[in-house]
């Protein structure tokens, strides 16, 4: 049972690549590829210094080598990034600020979930989610991208990769 809860949050991480692609591909139309990437980035970072000074005040301090051993300094990293973030995403919706999250998710997802039922299978649930997310904001056209319907040969080539997720769930 344990296992299944672990994929179905793979099969969650890989809904939230799918909305991190969508929205990457939004940003890079509007501005560019390079200033979506910088705004994922800044989010990232920004995120997981945050998860870092929560935890630290929890008790928890980084297990990593001075200076990076202290929360505070993850204060200061996560407002600086904070920041450049909210600076970055002017003249775009502010919901696209939190793309970079999406890619906490895919990092922790990985970290959490992949020791317990293996990097094939976490990875097998993760391409599941992540196409039957990207088909359906595909075909919304999702965050203002272009509009590709969800067709019956879509859909069938969404069965195959499901039913490539079951045989490595079951291959063991």
């Amino acid at each position: 049972m344990t296992n299944t809860l672990y994929l179905l949050a793979a099969m969650l991480v890989g809904v939230c690549a799918a909305t991190q692609a969508a929205m990457l591909a939004s940003m890079g139309r509007e501005k560019s590829p390079y200033e979506a990437t910088w705004i994922n980035m800044a989010a990232a970072i920004a995120g997981i210094a945050l998860v870092l000074v929560v935890r630290g005040i929890g008790g928890r301090s980084p297990l990593l080598a001075a200076p990076f051993d202290r929360f505070a300094v993850f204060a200061g990293i996560a407002i600086v990034a904070g920041i450049a973030l909210a600076v970055s995403v002017r003249g775009l919706e502010p919901y696209f600020a939190i793309t970079g999250l999406f890619a906490l998710a895919y990092l922790l997802g990985i970290g959490y979930a992949a020791p317990k039922i293996g990097v094939a299978l976490f990875l097998a649930g993760v391409t599941v989610g992540q196409l039957g997310g990207a088909v359906a904001f595909d075909h919304w056209g999702a965050f203002g991208n272009v509009v590709h319907s969800a067709s019956a040969l879509r859909v069938f080539g969404m069965g195959t990769v499901v039913v490539g997720a079951v045989i490595v769930r079951f291959a063991d």
